[in-house]
């Protein structure tokens, strides 16, 4: 049996614990396949993503070539399931893509769904020993890409952070805000799983909070708080001061994100709360409080409130317009249309939007309906969503919430899956890879059967 324990990626019948795997000699394979996985994981985010097609496609390339050499070391009833599933997806991605006579539409999101697929399966061949580094790694990637965005609101480099609606937003290497925060949201959950009583795992998720809120993106931070519940409570309770601390931090730059002059002052209070995060560590034994002290604490907190949003009334403002969310009601109205010139087979990948406003042409179109799930109904027809559909019963089926670790694994896997709602994520090779990364963290290691 199993037992949860904070920090620890705990698994009863893990792979490790297989007699063969055990005496074999040498480094373990799956483990190497792993680091690769990683390793592309990192490469794509560092190259925009991955979205642009000649990346895209050497994500597709080194994608089989990972999913090939797991499937030879060997993979779980289950893990089958997905390659079957997914693989099937990406297929029939390709078949629409070449029947409507446009082979290279495939790319981007054929090399995404490749690629989930890929790291999903280094991920989840991992043993027990290994779980727990590959989700610090994870955390890592999110932290790094965090600390990049803000820096880059703070000075204003661009395309480290992009103008939108006149306020400076984090896109770190990305160069797409709602992308990077996505990433930083997918990250933070898995980081929820480390053991926070150690100084570098806080640092990293008030890194990867502040990078979320400084990214302004709100598909993004609705994913993160939609999978929390997910979160066991003992992670949520050593998580609240560095998560706290990163909001904060993420307030403050959004605050200064429209033509203010103090932004170096702000960085440098943003490093100070970073620091800070790392210093003082969760409280080990419940603190008993008198009554009106809770009092006290409680409407301090609602001021401080009130007074950040008066503070941020502009930028709030700005985010909330129905402007700017009124285009996402267009654009799911355009992707139904498209699919039902052609309900079965689509009509071939990524094909332009056209708006329509009245029931009427509107002159404007869109690449994307920032919808995946409307995006793939439209474009690869009934035949596509059903594919989807299976795909994710037979990876949600793999999932295995065992532990703290898996748990908090299983919870970046839903946010992912939530934000994909708002936006066109998985056309960036680099956000499926990570939700990848995090759904095979979320299996248990111990199915990791060998079927040669």
């Amino acid at each position: 049996m199993s037992r949860p324990e904070h920090g620890i990626w705990l698994v009863g019948d893990d792979a490790s614990s297989d007699p063969e795997r055990r005496t074999r000699p040498g480094v373990d394979r799956r483990f190497i396949v792993a680091v690769l996985a990683a390793g592309l994981t990192i490469a794509a985010t560092y190259r925009q993503g991955g979205f642009y097609r000649p990346d895209a496609l050497a994500v597709t390339i080194a994608a089989l070539v990972l999913v090939v050499v797991s499937l030879l070391i060997g993979v779980d009833r289950r893990g089958l399931a997905v390659a079957a599933s997914v693989g099937a997806l990406a297929a029939w991605w390709l078949c629409t893509a070449a029947i409507h006579h446009h082979p290279m539409s495939f790319l981007p999101l054929g090399a995404s769904i490749v690629g989930f697929l890929a790291v999903f399966l280094a991920m989840r061949g991992l043993a027990t020993e290994n779980r727990e580094s590959a989700a610090l790694g994870l955390a890592v990637l999110g932290a790094a890409t965090a600390a990049a965005g803000l820096v880059a609101v703070a000075l204003r480099w661009y395309p480290l952070a992009i103008p939108d609606q006149s306020l400076w937003r984090a896109a770190a290497t990305l160069t797409y805000s709602n992308a990077a925060g996505s990433l930083m949201a997918i990250a933070l959950l898995v980081a929820m799983g480390l053991d926070l009583r150690s100084r570098w795992p806080r640092v990293l998720v008030c890194l990867m909070a502040a990078g979320l809120v400084a990214s302004e993106s709100r598909g993004a931070a609705l994913a993160g708080l939609v999978a929390l519940p997910l979160i066991p409570l003992g992670s949520l309770k050593q998580a609240v001061r560095p998560v706290v601390l990163g909001v904060i931090a993420g307030l403050l730059e959004v605050a200064t994100s429209f033509g203010s002059t103090l932004q170096p002052v702000v960085l440098g209070v943003v490093v100070v709360l970073v620091v800070l995060a790392g210093v003082v560590p969760p409280r080990s034994r419940p603190l008993k409080i008198d009554r009106r002290v809770v009092v006290v604490v409680a409407g301090t907190s609602v001021l401080a409130l009130v007074l950040a949003v008066v503070a941020l009334h502009s930028e709030i403002a700005l985010r909330l317009d129905p402007a700017s969310t009124q285009v996402r009601g267009y654009e799911w109205s355009a992707a139904l249309a498209q699919w039902r010139t052609s309900p079965l087979i689509g009509v071939g990948p990524d094909a332009l939007l056209i708006l329509r406003s009245m029931g009427r042409a509107s002159g404007h179109f869109a690449h994307f309906a920032h919808n995946e799930y409307l995006q793939v109904l439209a474009d690869a027809g009934l035949v596509g969503l059903s594919l989807l559909g299976l795909a994710g019963i037979c990876v949600g089926r793999s999932v295995r919430r065992i532990d703290v670790g898996t748990s908090c694994a299983a919870a970046a896997l839903v946010a992912a899956a939530v934000a994909a709602c708002f936006d066109f994520d998985w056309h960036l090779p680099a956000l499926a890879l990570a939700a990848g990364w995090a759904a095979g963290l979320a299996g248990n290691g111990s199915d990791a059967v060998k079927h040669k």
